[in-house]
């Protein structure tokens, strides 16, 4: 009498079907890797560029709350004057500055133009092209007459408005916005409710 042994084992159909199973497995789990760190990657750039757009915004806030004059004024560049107590200025007559985003448009830079003068340092860099087309300042003030430069309107300046865009990797620009309300006017201002 014959018997047939029974064996005992894999076939290779066996091992080809659990092979091509855990290289699906595997491509998956790749794909989640990998969809993991690019998230991270972004999250991490987006929180650098916070920290410096809050920076330079609060430096911005900080020299134009207490300007005393303006001497130029548009969308792109403004030129002031600040007291001595002002962050960085040290001269008794108070000091000129000039804060603009540069000709190339992907920086802002503070510049002052009292003697001694000192070149200009960035404040920030990485904004989008032109700034994403949004105005860099834009001024508020209770009465401007027709055709009036900065000078003749600053003792009117009631806010002056600056916003920033920021250019990141992947992803939609970053905006932030600031609104200043210069302390040297004698204009009474407070903040409006939504």
């Amino acid at each position: 009498m014959n018997k047939i042994k029974s064996e005992v084992g894999f076939t290779l159909i066996e091992i080809i079907v659990v092979l091509v199973i855990m290289g699906i497995m595997a491509i998956g789990l790749n794909s989640a890797i990998t969809y993991g760190v690019q998230s991270f990657v972004f999250a991490r750039n987006a929180d650098l560029l916070s920290q410096k757009a809050q920076l330079a915004m609060a430096r911005i806030n900080r020299e134009l709350s207490d300007i005393t004059a303006i001497s130029f004024a548009d969308a792109s560049r403004i030129d002031y004057t600040s007291p001595k107590n002002s962050p960085s200025c040290t001269l008794d007559d108070g000091c000129q500055y000039s804060l603009q985003i540069s000709v190339s448009g992907t920086q802002i830079t503070l510049e002052r133009t009292t003697a001694p003068a000192v070149t200009a340092r960035v404040l920030i860099d990485g904004l989008t092209a032109s700034n994403n087309g949004i105005p860099f300042l834009s001024y508020s003030a209770s009465s401007v007459p027709t055709g009036a430069v900065a000078p003749a309107w600053f003792s009117t300046l009631t806010a002056i408005k600056v916003q920033i865009s920021l250019d990141i990797a992947g992803g939609t620009p970053l905006n932030f916005q600031s609104t200043i309300n210069p302390r040297a006017t004698g204009i009474l201002t407070a903040p409006k409710l939504n």
